[in-house]
């Protein structure tokens, strides 16, 4: 064997692997993805809402709402206002005229991740009050207001006037249509008894 043969493929072979370790070597734990965490599946977070402050306090049973973040017994104003009694019910008026306008469906507010918040499902009336009492509109305005008797102070009472801005802003519901007459008078007497969970 010839000498002067051996030691240039001894020398490649020495440089490649001192390469290879050299560059494993350099390689290091966020590159390899160590300490990464793990974050669930695609949907994981599905319904669910960014992390934030809250004076809410979850019910007895740890319930916690798909809208809102977590919901409690007490409302979000604080100490909720007796409006006395009320002629008109959550449970089957208000809803009731939600669900006869449609509001559930898939293109409104319906489904486990609505397309318009807040969520709304007519035959989870304890569920329904629970959101809407901790949902509040990007203006700053609660959907529903359980410490005022005032309708205005209320997103739900504006957002079912023809001219929403006439309260303080809002959106037109239902879009494209008109709620009936009687319909929004019975969700603005039930906002006037305090939108009390009945």
């Amino acid at each position: 064997m010839d000498p002067m043969r051996f030691r240039p493929s001894l020398l490649l072979a020495v440089f490649v692997s001192g390469g290879v370790l050299l560059i494993g070597a350099c390689t290091t734990d966020y590159q390899q993805g160590k300490g990464d965490p793990a974050f669930g599946g695609p949907n994981a977070l599905a319904g669910q809402r960014p992390p934030g402050a809250t004076t809410d306090v979850l019910d007895e049973a740890g319930a916690a709402g798909t809208s809102g973040g977590p919901v409690g017994s007490s409302p979000k104003c604080g100490t909720p206002v007796d409006g006395g009694a009320c002629a008109v019910t959550f449970s089957k008026d208000v809803l009731g005229a939600f669900g006869l306008a449609n509001c559930a469906t898939a293109n409104c507010h319906g489904g486990a991740v609505p397309r318009n918040e807040p969520r709304i499902e007519p035959s989870e009336a304890a569920g329904m009050w629970q959101e809407f009492q901790a949902f509040t509109i990007s203006a700053g305005k609660p959907y529903i207001n359980p410490c005022s008797t005032d309708p205005t102070k209320s997103a739900m009472g504006c957002n079912l006037l023809a001219d929403p801005s006439s309260c303080g802003g809002g959106v037109h519901m239902p879009s494209g249509a008109q709620m009936p007459a009687d319909a929004i008078d019975k969700v603005n007497t039930w906002l006037k008894c305090g939108s009390p969970n009945n």
